[in-house]
């Protein structure tokens, strides 16, 4: 009897302790689910807030694909999905919508300020990227918009207050550029050329480190910097990182710039500023191989990128006699 009893207990010990242990392994693959959902939220989340909305809504397309419930995910795609629209009137009617549903999200204040901004209405912009920020405090985006609105408008000091802002939460590319060309404007040389060397592998910062040297008049340095700007441009595996995704915005006139987004934009807008220097140090050849490259691209927006040339060519080397003629006869030439 004894023997039957001992039996039993150890058969009901046995069932037992499969049940915990099927039940442990299925607590334990539910728990790493639901954690592997909720860091494709937070991955998404994290885009949107530094404005890589193409990659935000590549995670939640993801996510939605294993979890087509999920709410978060399905927000965050509405979200991302309005920088698809190719109009200013579709890109306002979409975030109109996504207002409608959720005035108190802070992406949605920062698309509002966007397009405002775009609109030349600054105090509409202001209020909304300010309603961004006091939303979401982490919102990076928010912080580099109100800081480029700010230097539109000449307010370098406020500018640069928000540009390290931005760089605090999260220290992106464009981010430390921008106030490298903040310090630039104010004459502050020696701290621009410091926060665009922050930058590795990233050609603008190394365009814009060698315009501080044709501001002084160094063009040998200007030259080390263009190079190496173009190395970085002639590399596919550099320029497919997500900070090189990044369209280009550069100043044309006080408060308005030129978008350079594609690749042949960007190398275009480089070897003509290579070209340059190449022909102010007397070597006209090299000046003339770089400006073919250009030729070869045949882009519709040459004409564009020619007159950003023009514009830093006059800005930077006014009042530099020794080199006023060769200016004029490469603009003459090239562009």
């Amino acid at each position: 009897m004894k023997k039957l009893v001992f039996s039993i207990g150890m058969i009901l010990l046995l069932i037992g302790g499969g049940w915990v242990v099927h039940n442990y392994e299925y607590f334990i693959r539910v728990q790493s689910e639901e954690s592997a959902i909720k860091q494709l939220v937070v991955e998404g989340d994290k885009a949107l807030n530094i404005g890589r909305y193409t990659d935000a809504k590549r995670v939640f397309s993801e996510e939605l694909k294993i979890n087509p419930q999920n709410k978060q995910a399905a927000w965050g795609l509405k979200k991302a999905q309005v920088w698809d629209m190719t109009s200013a009137t579709e890109f306002k009617q979409a975030v109109d919508t996504l207002y409608q549903q959720n005035p108190n999200d802070g992406h949605v204040n920062l698309f509002l300020g966007e397009y405002y901004a775009a609109n030349h209405e600054p105090d509409k912009a202001q209020s909304y990227y300010e309603a961004a920020i006091q939303l979401e405090p982490r919102l990076a985006e928010a912080h580099y918009a109100l800081a480029v609105l700010n230097e539109q408008q000449g307010n370098l000091n406020a500018a640069r207050v928000e540009f390290l802002k931005a760089i605090s939460l999260s220290p992106e590319s464009k981010y430390h550029n921008s106030l490298a060309t903040n310090y630039f404007k104010q004459q502050l040389y020696e701290l621009a050329i410091k926060e665009y060397g922050k930058n590795l592998q990233y050609p603008l910062s190394s365009l814009e480190s060698a315009k501080i040297f044709w501001r002084l008049g160094y063009l040998s340095q200007a030259l080390d910097y263009q190079r190496q700007a173009i190395e970085y441009l002639e590399n596919e595996t550099i320029m497919n990182k997500p900070e090189n995704q990044d369209a280009w915005y550069l100043e044309s006139t006080p408060g308005q710039s030129v978008r350079l987004g594609t690749i042949e934009e960007k190398k275009s807008y480089g070897y003509l500023s290579l070209s340059a220097t190449f022909y102010l140090q007397g070597y006209p050849e090299a000046a003339e191989k770089e400006v073919q490259k250009v030729r070869d691209f045949k882009l519709p927006r040459q004409t564009e990128i020619n007159a950003l040339i023009k514009n830093d060519l006059d800005t930077l080397l006014q009042g530099n006699a020794e080199v006023l003629e060769m200016v004029k006869a490469f603009k003459e030439l090239y562009l």
